[in-house]
């Protein structure tokens, strides 16, 4: 027999050390975030998206931080040192290595946009099509010709 599932709210109202252990991890990470934008110039800040201790290695603490492209990562590279200091007067363990990271926004969201073709309409095609009957260059009348009758199938299609 399947059981219902029981909603979120429900499951999170029992106390569970591991859950509350994540959620003191994540606002320790968002407080160390705050932290390191408010060292950073304005613009570079909005691009620096969260920050993660790696603690694999206890005498090896590197602080990862994540950005939306490679041009915003040279750009934090730069600014290594400083929020290394800013993170050493926040923080008991010494971070000994900062690592950049990129994660692609748009793919992790899926938020960008289809963009739709505009057509011109029926009357730019036969507007091409009479002017290519003025052109002497024969590669550009055919050129205009070709354009011309392509938007009239598209024209045709879209109707």
């Amino acid at each position: 027999m399947v059981q219902n599932a029981r909603p979120l709210k429900a499951v999170l109202s029992y106390p569970n050390k591991t859950i509350a252990l994540l959620c003191l991890q994540i606002n320790q990470q968002l407080a160390i975030l705050e932290h390191i934008k408010a060292v950073l110039p304005k613009e570079l800040a909005d691009h620096a998206l969260h920050c993660v201790f790696n603690n694999k290695n206890p005498n090896n603490k590197k602080l990862l931080i994540y950005t939306d492209s490679a041009i915003w990562a040279s750009q934090l590279r730069f600014y290594g040192n400083t929020i290394l200091t800013a993170i050493e007067s926040i923080n008991s363990d010494t971070v000994s290595a900062l690592q950049i990271k990129v994660i692609n926004v748009s793919e992790t969201a899926n938020t960008r946009k289809k963009r739709i073709a505009v057509i011109p309409s029926q009357t730019v095609a036969d507007d091409i099509n009479s002017y290519s009957l003025t052109i002497t260059d024969s590669q550009l009348k055919q050129s205009l010709d070709k354009l011309s009758s392509t938007l009239a199938r598209l024209h045709l299609r879209n109707s």
